[in-house]
């Protein structure tokens, strides 16, 4: 007993040096996994983002690109509807049989183009709405200009890049207008207040006019082509002593959350307007 208590305390430097070491070489190893936790993290919060940005330009790109093929699906259809044609049946006489035969025929009229808006107003007495083609795709003043639920308005003023719309929600904007379902024509004006709400005018009195109906283009112009939706009715009223009914209308286009738009050409416009401008006071 006596010898094992006098080797204790001659070796207790010993015992003590390598209890010592144990917990410098236990600090040394936890210490080292703390440092490989810091260092992973600081790598992972510079790759994350990296990752991140590019798996989200790697989804927009497909995005864009399923976008773009569906852009392209949707001119098409719309390009084939009916009120982008004249059709006209020609009759011609056949000598030898002396029976009539007729052929009929289909011009095109109208073209689609499409752009993404770039800026717009929606709360001003004389709103716009910027879009982002311009002269070098093909975009001229007083093209028709529609949404993917109805149309917005009328190019004003075009650049080579940009061109600018004068939108429905604005005071200076006459729509010529029909009620399909009862065959009668009149205006769609705008007065100022809210920008999905419009009012049809010179409807007479003794008309039936029901909630819900369609108010559609006329074609009575040469900018928008006949039939495309402006919106439905929404109120209609009589005023005491009044010719004609008051008549509010809920616009077909979302102005607030306008993006994408259609800009039609009417391929034969400079035609019919040097027509026009032979008639006085037109």
């Amino acid at each position: 007993m006596n010898n094992l208590i006098e080797f204790l305390k001659n070796n207790f430097h010993h015992f003590v040096a390598a209890a010592l070491l144990v917990i410098c070489f236990v600090l040394i190893g936890h210490s080292m996994s703390y440092n490989r936790y810091k260092i992973a993290r600081i790598c992972q919060s510079i790759t994350m983002p990296i990752e991140k940005s590019w798996g989200n330009l790697v989804h927009r790109f497909n995005l864009n690109k399923e976008n773009e093929e569906l852009l392209q699906q949707n001119l098409a259809l719309l390009r084939e509807q009916e009120n982008m044609f004249l059709v006209r049946e020609d009759t011609t006489l056949t000598q030898m049989s002396g029976t009539d035969s007729t052929h009929t025929t289909r011009t095109r009229l109208y073209d689609y183009t499409y752009a993404h808006v770039t800026f717009l107003t929606t709360d001003k007495p004389f709103n716009y709405v910027i879009i982002d083609k311009g002269s070098k795709d093909g975009i001229e003043r007083d093209m028709a200009v529609l949404s993917p639920t109805g149309i917005v308005g009328v190019v004003s003023d075009v650049s080579k890049n940009f061109s600018s719309i004068i939108p429905l929600p604005h005071l200076d904007t006459r729509i010529s207008a029909e009620i399909p379902s009862i065959n009668q024509v009149g205006t769609v004006i705008w007065d100022g207040r809210e920008p999905n709400t419009a009012y049809l005018n010179d409807v007479p009195q003794h008309l039936e006019i029901n909630i819900g109906d369609s108010i559609l283009t006329s074609g009575y112009s040469t900018i928008y082509p006949k039939g495309l939706l402006i919106g439905t009715v929404k109120e209609v009223s009589t005023e005491q002593n009044a010719t004609f009914l008051t008549i509010k209308v809920k616009l077909a286009t979302d102005f607030k959350n306008l993006d994408l738009v259609y800009v039609v050409k009417n391929l034969y416009r400079s035609e019919i307007d040097s027509l026009k401008a032979n008639f006085k006071n037109e």
